[in-house]
C-alpha cells in the first residue's frame, strides 16, 4: 500500500512510523473521497443544466439528488437512528 498507493519510495516508506503510516493512509482515502464527492457533484449540476430547458418549473442540482453527505444529521433519540439504519 505504502509502494503502490501512496507512491512512496522504500527509503521513505520504512522510516514512517505505524502511527504516521496510518495517517498518511486515513488521509489519501480522504482525498478519494473528496474527489468522488466532487465528480457527483459535477455530474448532478450537468444533469440539472440538461434537463432545465425541457421541464416547465426549474429544478436546481438538489433538486434532482440529495447526496449523504448534504443531509444534516438528526439530533435524535437512539431509535430514530436504528429506524433510519434499517430501511
Amino acid at each position: 500500500m505504502g509502494l503502490g498507493q501512496l507512491r512512496l519510495n522504500p527509503v521513505l516508506l520504512y522510516d514512517l512510523t505505524f502511527s504516521e503510516f496510518g495517517n498518511a493512509m486515513r488521509g489519501h482515502y480522504k482525498q478519494i473521497e473528496e474527489r468522488e464527492k466532487a465528480e457527483w457533484e459535477r455530474t448532478r449540476w450537468l444533469a440539472a443544466i440538461v434537463v432545465n430547458p425541457h421541464v416547465k418549473k426549474r429544478i436546481t442540482p438538489k433538486d434532482l439528488a440529495t447526496f449523504p453527505w448534504e443531509q444534516k444529521e438528526k439530533a435524535g433519540d437512539g431509535f430514530s437512528i436504528l429506524r433510519s439504519l434499517a430501511q
